[in-house]
């Protein structure tokens, strides 16, 4: 039976309807050009990017020895020298497109599909992320930053070679803005995180929690958005991504290589995204009072929203997402996976 499930963190409500489930397809990929003519970002080419602004080397005095490299993104959507200038015209307002817009390619070989990274490659991009916010944060103009990967066209790719982004606004990004909101209204009325909430409720019924280390949780969301969406989360309450350990990177790069791995067999390695949502940094705001107690009420996390249909009408007009599949179904079928 079709129900409305309701996403407390996002303020959304979700039609979960089975009745319209069908198979994820995969369309089979054209092949790719031949690498070493087309691909700049295969290790020994380092010289036909941008400067680099950072990366991970094996050995630090090898130029092509590195698992991830960081440089401005060539056809950049914001840029650090464009003046954060606001505007009013009538109703309307703008501002000046300032920001920066990073390309972070996380992998030396080519067209390596995310379900296929090892624990090892996601703490290394883990990490990257984390060390360019700590830098981005250093810019007192920019409010938020915010870390994501597309793989494949469905979920927005348009680059072969695997690749994650980093985009600092000046401004506090809308969904993330959102988050803030719904997790500081649900900790005045209640006294705690919103997210501990989730996470104490998924560990208390145990339908859809997939998979628990030492630092981290992964679960199907009550209300998912997309078929198979999954959530990682630090078990112990923290608000700040910035602030991850060694320990607890390596952690992580293990619950997303669980989670990746059975995206992979269960949807036939599908076009899928990866959004990190992290507490932003202190800044003044226009409300005084906008980051009081946020370490207590903010809980950062990672969500992968696998890509296996397009959204139809009713979804853009109504804003409810449509899932055809239930979170229970899919969390139970992922732990059955053996790999």
């Amino acid at each position: 039976m079709n129900e409305f499930r309701y996403q407390p963190l996002y303020d959304e409500w979700v039609i979960i309807a089975p009745n319209r489930v069908r198979k994820p397809v995969s369309l089979p990929e054209p092949p790719p050009p031949p690498a070493e003519i087309s691909d700049p970002f295969l290790t020994g080419g380092e010289s036909k990017t941008p400067p680099e602004i950072y990366a991970i080397r094996e050995n630090p005095t090898i130029a092509a020895s590195w698992k991830t490299r960081v440089f401005p993104n060539k056809f950049p959507l914001l840029a650090l020298e464009t003046p954060p200038v606001s505007s009013m015209k009538g109703v309307y307002s703008s501002i000046g497109g300032f920001g920066a817009h990073e390309m972070v390619i996380d992998q030396p070989k080519p067209n390596k599909h995310f379900c296929l990274f090892s624990a090892d490659e996601f703490r290394d991009l883990m990490l990257t992320f984390r060390d360019r916010f700590c830098a981005l944060y250093q810019d007192q103009r920019i409010a938020s930053v915010v870390a994501f990967k597309n793989q494949g066209a469905k979920a927005g790719n348009a680059i072969r070679h695997s690749h994650s982004q980093i985009v600092a606004l000046p401004f506090i990004a809308p969904r993330l803005a959102k988050q803030i909101e719904t997790s500081r209204e649900h900790y005045n009325r209640a006294g705690r995180c919103l997210l501990c909430d989730q996470i104490a409720s998924e560990e208390n019924e145990k339908l859809r929690v997939l998979v628990r280390n030492r630092y981290f949780i992964a679960f199907a969301p009550f209300a998912p958005r997309y078929e198979f969406e999954i959530w990682i989360a630090p078990i112990v309450h923290n608000s700040a991504f910035t602030l991850l350990t060694k320990d607890a990177l390596s952690d992580l790069g293990e619950t997303l290589e669980w989670c990746a791995k059975r995206l992979g067999i269960a949807m036939e390695n599908p076009d899928i995204n990866l959004a990190l949502f992290t507490e932003p940094p202190r800044r003044n705001h226009r409300k005084a009072d906008y980051f009081h107690h946020i370490e207590r009420f903010f809980h950062w996390h990672i969500e992968l929203a696998p890509r296996s249909r397009s959204s139809d009408g009713f979804e853009l007009a109504s804003g409810c997402a449509i899932n055809p599949i239930a979170p229970e179904t899919y969390a139970s079928y992922l732990k059955e996976i053996v790999i």
